[in-house]
């Protein structure tokens, strides 16, 4: 069975040097507001836990920090 290329999602790739914010202070803020613009649910709980679904609802990100000030 062959899969059409039209039926396949695009592939998002950043430059090497766009980067840098996925680690650079260890934050997930960058990457939900990411999720956030890209049509993903996000959801935030009181204990500081972040849930987001994918608009396809077949993948879930969650980001449960141990601390309640983390960003």
């Amino acid at each position: 069975m062959t899969t059409s290329a039209t039926l396949l999602p695009a592939v998002v790739r950043p430059v090497p040097e766009d980067r840098c914010w996925l680690s650079s202070d260890h934050c997930a803020g960058p990457v939900l507001d990411l999720l956030d613009s890209l049509g993903w649910a996000v959801v935030n709980t009181p204990e500081a836990n972040v849930h987001a679904t994918s608009p396809d609802g077949h993948v879930y990100v969650g980001w449960l920090p141990e601390d309640p000030a983390a960003c």
